[in-house]
């Protein structure tokens, strides 16, 4: 963990410093080696979350996009269970950031415990994923916004991540070469949550842009969903009509529905 209590204010680890859990009370030592980033732990081997990972440098970059309040919270369900969600922000939406493998029955029990949350996953963890995503990669289906389907079995990231109720944002850092869409800046890739359709739709997001909305409390994964979602029932309706592309007066129906839907 990035802090714990020391005299009753949070602090960071410091070499020779003692603390005390934030979320249970427990004493925490702090560790700060040569390897690894400086972080406290529980005396001996124990978390008192058991959602909890070992933090990395990429958690702690993507932390440190927000105010320090917001870090590390801890969050209560009505049942008096708690966890540290990684950040949460001053509007209500937990972001968690996810580097290491996830079981599919932890995922749906932290959407479930996290009653608006995103993800933002580590598209660089292991070394095919960033090439079997890009491979998966359709042709565009929209433009604006820049709305890709993608084939599931062809990348294990995006199986990984499938069956989510709420938007997954892949954080692959900056565009390489070899990557089907370069970008200017860093972009991250948003899954669409998992649909009726089971289809999947990618959107990519600059990485900027998701962390001024959230910094600020503007709308914008509610919204977005929708839209893609808009965009996705077209598309069934035109390969069951076994029609061409949709036309300019059906992404003028989109628009409208749209419009109405924020009034």
């Amino acid at each position: 963990m990035r802090f714990a209590l020391v005299e009753g204010q949070n602090c960071e680890a410091t070499p020779g410093l003692s603390g005390s859990c934030r979320a249970c009370g427990d004493p925490m030592t702090a560790r700060c080696g040569q390897h690894r980033i400086w972080h406290w732990a529980h005396k001996g081997a124990r978390t008192c979350d058991p959602w909890w990972e070992s933090e990395t440098q990429w958690h702690r970059d993507w932390k440190d996009h927000f105010p320090k309040e917001w870090q590390e919270c801890i969050h209560f369900s009505p049942n008096g269970e708690k966890h540290i969600a990684d950040v949460k922000t001053g509007f209500g939406v937990t972001l968690e950031f996810q580097h290491s493998f996830l079981p599919e029955a932890e995922r749906q029990a932290r959407e479930q415990f996290y009653s608006k949350i995103i993800w933002i996953v580590d598209g660089q963890r292991r070394k095919r994923d960033r090439a079997q995503f890009f491979a998966s990669l359709g042709n565009a289906i929209h433009q604006q916004p820049l709305v890709i389907p993608a084939r599931l079995h062809d990348s294990a990231l995006l199986r990984d991540w499938k069956a989510s109720r709420f938007p997954v944002y892949f954080d692959f850092g900056d565009s390489e070469p070899s990557d089907l869409c370069l970008f200017s800046e860093p972009t991250l890739w948003r899954l669409n949550p998992n649909s009726d359709s089971g289809a999947a739709f990618l959107s990519p997001v600059a990485k900027s842009y998701l962390i001024e909305v959230h910094r600020n409390g503007v709308a914008f994964d509610e919204p977005f969903t929708e839209t893609l979602q808009l965009v996705a029932d077209l598309l069934r309706k035109r390969q069951q009509a076994r029609h061409g592309m949709p036309s300019a007066f059906d992404w003028h129906l989109v628009r409208r529905q749209r419009t109405r839907r924020r009034l």
